[in-house]
């Protein structure tokens, strides 16, 4: 999508609600994106991104911060950090992105110039540069300390406050260009996609020419023009992404009359549009690795499904074997009354009673045929044995591929996806991605209570790992009966029963990051480490528990209230 004038114009519409916001933090999670937290009442976290399409707007998504900021990253917190926004603004329609800041007495302007491979973000102090993302965009420069030049001018019109008559006039210079070029050129703020809507509202083919157009065809085109950009002015927006076979291909700040052919889902805000859009156009690293991860994922556990179905079906056959061996014993205490040549034989059924029709090959004899009815038997019976293991193979693979989903959804990082992958890739349910895994571990998440430490695994292997570090007396949980983290409580007390309240706060924390998240009440099952099996053969992440000492019945919560 093309990241318009009238596009920005509807962003910093909403955006004017964050003034007077804090700025709380500022990250750079990749080289060409910024993120501001912001608060006012509430968080919030602002987006400025130059690649690809570039644009700003809140997002909601999550996003790796490096662990050492860039030189730029640092200057924004120094001077930026602590301060609030005293105004969002917007040059004309040109895609320029104002946020001055004051902080400590001294007044900031954050400029984000949004022009598709000149695209910059720049610190000002006045027109003084302090520093920018890019050194250089195109032939400008930005040096720190160097005067501020902004973009020149392209002289186009501003049709929310132009008469009919002064854009007719402009429009008819080049009177052999067509009527969707002649809008690109004259009028501020929109790009070709908004050209061509202007052009179809106003009941014109796309190439028609200037010269060609008809008084009425003129009345028609201002008010094409007046429909579009009176919805700019009223802020009458009605965001919106437009799809094609399920694939994001638009996103525009009202409904398109040339897109109406296609499937479309609204949004209450234009930011909560291109948030939705860019995350499923998959153009940011977390997000690309996230659906990739859980795609294969699901194949995979439809796989299991069908391959565990049809051993489910093999066994139930495959357990049928007592009565092969219950035939041939039949037989062979019937066997003077038998002779070969016979396809079938009514005989007493010494072993449930009345009589049994038995099934004979006229090619063998009575005996033979007994034999057959062993042979089947003990044939099916190694099946049986075979099958079952295979089954409990299976079944244990499906629990450790839907705790990975539970590890997707509530992974916070890039690496910790990465790690999450290499896992799984090497347990074998994934093939082996090209490319390089997590630097280094991420590590449990922690949590401390009254001198507790509350630890939960991130993965298998990290679950893993905490059971086999931690002390015999320290205490385990998990979600009953659904996937999710291990969760241990640490002390250096050993021996020292946790007080209900740190129980009660890790029991929270294990509900929380399992499948019943989103569930009212959560049952969890508590224990000592001792009573903890790994059965052989067992996925990363899975154990038998001998005793469970209890089970609390919990809200999920990240957060301890307050």
């Amino acid at each position: 999508m093309h990241f318009e004038g009238i596009t920005l114009a509807a962003v910093i519409a909403e955006l004017k609600e964050l003034e007077k916001s804090f700025i709380q933090q500022i990250y750079q999670p990749l080289p060409e994106l910024l993120l501001l937290q912001l608060y006012l009442g509430q968080r919030h976290q602002l987006l400025i991104s130059l690649s690809g399409s570039a644009r700003v707007h809140l997002t909601w998504q999550k996003y790796e911060n490096p662990s050492a900021p860039s030189a730029f990253c640092m200057l924004l917190r120094k001077h930026l950090k602590g301060g609030m926004i005293q105004g969002i603004a917007q040059q004309g329609l040109e895609r320029l992105a104002d946020f001055m800041v004051v902080r400590g007495g001294e007044e900031y302007t954050l400029r984000a110039e949004l022009m598709g491979n000149f695209s910059n973000v720049i610190l000002l102090k006045g027109t003084e540069i302090l520093g920018a993302l890019k050194r250089s965009a195109g032939q400008r420069k930005f040096f720190a300390g160097a005067r501020y030049e902004p973009p020149a001018s392209q002289g186009k019109l501003d049709p929310r406050a132009i008469a009919k008559d002064d854009l007719l006039k402009a429009l008819q210079v080049r009177p052999e260009e067509d009527v969707t070029k002649a809008l690109l050129r004259v009028t501020a703020g929109i790009g070709p996609r908004t050209a061509a809507e202007i052009t179809l509202r106003a009941g014109l083919k796309l190439k028609s020419s200037i010269s060609s157009l008809s008084a009425s065809e003129w009345d028609a085109l201002w008010d094409a023009v007046q429909q579009v950009f009176s919805r700019i002015a009223l802020k009458d927006f009605q965001p919106c992404v437009y799809l094609e076979d399920g694939r994001p291909i638009d996103c525009t700040p009202f409904p398109f009359e040339s897109y109406a052919h296609l499937e479309i889902q609204s949004y209450k805000s234009l930011s909560e549009a291109l948030d939705a859009y860019h995350r499923e156009r998959r153009q940011e690293p977390f997000e690309l690795l996230t659906r990739t991860v859980g795609q294969r994922l699901k194949q995979r556990i439809r796989r299991i499904e069908k391959a565990l179905g049809q051993v489910e079906g093999d066994l139930k056959d495959a357990k049928r074997f007592e009565e092969y061996k219950e035939q041939g014993d039949l037989l062979m205490a019937n066997l003077a009354q038998l002779k070969k040549g016979q396809s079938q034989a009514e005989i007493e059924d010494f072993i449930r009673g009345g009589r049994r029709m038995i099934s004979l090959d006229p090619t063998l004899d009575p005996a033979a045929n007994a034999q057959r009815y062993y042979e089947r038997y003990k044939k099916l019976k190694r099946a049986v044995e075979k099958l079952t293991e295979r089954r409990e193979d299976l079944q244990r693979e499906l629990r450790y591929l839907h705790e990975c989903q539970v590890y997707l959804e509530q992974a916070e990082t890039l690496d910790e996806l990465k790690e999450l992958q290499k896992e799984i890739e090497l347990e074998g349910a994934l093939p082996i991605a090209s490319g390089r895994g997590a630097k280094t571990p991420s590590g449990p998440r922690r949590y401390s209570v009254d001198g507790f430490a509350i630890l939960v695994g991130r993965n298998g292997r990290q679950n893993d790992a905490l059971i086999r570090q931690a002390h015999r007396e320290d205490y385990w949980l998990h979600a009953k009966d659904r996937p999710g983290a291990h969760v241990l409580i640490v002390s250096d007390r050993k021996g020292v029963v946790p007080p209900e309240r740190v129980l009660l706060r890790a029991a929270q924390l294990a509900a929380y990051y399992s499948r019943g998240r989103g569930s009212t009440k959560v049952p969890v099952t508590y224990t000592r480490v001792k009573y903890l099996k790994r059965p052989q053969g067992a996925k990363p992440g899975q154990v038998l528990v001998m005793r469970a000492e209890g089970t609390l019945i919990v809200s999920p919560k990240e957060k301890e209230e307050e």
